[in-house]
């Protein structure tokens, strides 16, 4: 697997793109040629689309409903 900064660059220059058919041909082709490095880039991405409230800890979960007796 190459460098993480090098495949987060890779992945913000195509989310950059505009047209959104050419940044779904760009990302297919990116898999074709770094399918090990897939998992990685999903979890970055993943990580990026996260309201920095839910980032933290324990943040955007609700208490459980009191139990019925």
């Amino acid at each position: 697997m190459r460098d993480p900064e090098t495949i987060e660059t890779d992945l913000m220059d195509i989310a950059a793109i505009a047209d959104e058919g050419v940044k779904l041909e760009r990302i297919i082709a990116w898999c074709a040629v770094h399918p090990d490095e897939i998992p990685f880039a999903l979890h970055q991405l993943m990580g990026w689309r996260e309201r920095p409230e839910r980032r933290k800890p324990g943040a955007g979960r609700e208490p459980a409903p009191p139990s019925e007796p």
